[in-house]
């Protein structure tokens, strides 16, 4: 996976000049968000207010105001068991990409070391789960010297039996014979802090055995992982994307007749309309490649921006969300939605709903270009700002 291809971080409302003009200080960033096996209500979102009259009638003043951004680390939540959901049979259990709080939150479990364990998946597995290096399997590159399936299962097994009984054991069976880098996220997560044992473990992720770097093992000593700057990285994210994706749903709405600078004017168009307006799509509605060719051309139409600052967008973009109109990140002041993660604040302003958002590419490219026009006046100077900062 290519680095860097998200950043949710930020800062308290100021211009892009205004941080521009300050000395730079180190700033440790961290993205985390929990492990919600269902989705979580966003309609208590309220909507910044404006600092005066004169600012609620300007669009830059509702871009400053409404998608301000700051890291935050949030406790992860277990995954729910009373009502007989397995923690391995959850969504979050079974997406094999990105990072996300830990899926097993059993005994062995410690918070103090979230950003320890987070530091090992980027540097050993890249954010992936289905790493597999020179004998080295999984997240956490388990080596299959000292740690086959067979012994790591034989590891989990008193624990995990005793809470989930035989449905643990079936799975556990199963497990044994199966290479680590199919093991889904919880198993692989129940193995890392298992075998770390509150501490006891740290060895078999330290250079002292051999790895090429040292993550800080010690409580809560680590910070600002995972770090979009440094080995692979892939978004905080939530949902199994690839596999449980909502279907796209572009909703026809009226115009109503107000000028094109307005919200209602920029409604989602339907694909037959999209097709009609702009020609046939190169790829399948909502994936990243139809993504990047509908921006191109909705910017051009309603910002005359040229190829240029396409190619920036198209830079800053990748980074932000891959081009997957479907990518939800969750932090303090989010959550971060779609193409151009802007939170619900933001979207709301803009005259629309969070749902009638996350349907539709057409809106979030013409949300997010509103976004950057108001804030940096183009994508380019946007991208500018995004490599001096790593957000915008």
């Amino acid at each position: 996976m290519p680095d860097g291809r998200h950043c949710v971080l930020g800062l308290d409302a100021q211009s892009p000049q205004d941080i521009a003009a300050r000395p730079r200080t180190p700033r440790l960033r961290a993205v985390f968000f929990g492990s919600l096996a269902s989705a979580l209500a966003v309609t208590s979102l309220t909507l910044a207010a404006p600092a005066s009259a004169e600012e609620s009638e300007s669009g830059v003043a509702a871009a400053n105001v409404a998608n301000e951004r700051l890291p935050r680390v949030t406790e992860p939540v277990p995954a729910p068991v009373g009502d007989g959901l397995l923690p391995w049979t959850t969504v979050a259990a079974n997406d094999m990409k990105g990072y996300r709080a830990s899926t097993y939150t059993g005994k062995y479990y410690d918070r103090r070391f979230e950003q320890y364990r987070l530091c090992v998946v980027q540097r050993e597995g890249g954010g992936s789960y289905t790493t597999v290096y020179r004998g080295f399997s999984g997240a956490y590159q388990f080596g299959t010297a000292y740690n086959s399936p067979s012994r790591v299962a034989a590891r989990l097994r008193s624990e995990i039996t005793d809470v989930y009984g035989k449905a643990a054991e079936r799975e556990l069976k199963r497990l044994e014979s199966t290479p680590l880098h199919k093991w889904n996220r919880f198993w692989q997560d129940a193995a890392f802090w298992t075998t770390f044992n509150r501490g006891a473990g740290w060895r078999q992720w330290s250079s002292e055995w051999g790895a090429n770097w040292h993550c800080d093992h010690r409580p809560n000593a680590e910070s600002g992982w995972p770090n979009p700057s440094r080995y692979n990285y892939s978004p905080m994210e939530r949902g199994g994307l690839n596999k449980v994706a909502r279907k796209y749903r572009d909703v026809q709405q009226p115009d109503s007749g107000s000028s094109d600078s307005s919200a209602s004017s920029t409604r989602s168009k339907t694909p037959k309309q999209i097709r009609e307006k702009y020609g046939r799509a190169p790829a399948a509605v909502g994936t990243p490649r139809y993504s990047r060719w509908l921006a191109r051309n909705v910017i051009k139409e309603h910002h005359g921006w040229n190829r240029s600052e396409f190619k920036a967008l198209r830079k800053m973009w990748n980074r932000e969300s891959n081009w997957r109109f479907e990518v939800v990140n969750w932090h303090v002041r989010g959550p971060w939605y779609g193409l151009g993660q802007v939170n619900g604040p933001y979207i709301q302003s803009r005259g629309y709903s969070i749902a009638e958002y996350r349907d539709s590419p057409y809106i979030q490219i013409r949300v997010g270009a509103e976004y950057i026009e108001g804030r940096y006046g183009s994508p380019r100077a946007a991208w500018a700002f995004w490599r001096a900062n790593g957000w915008y």
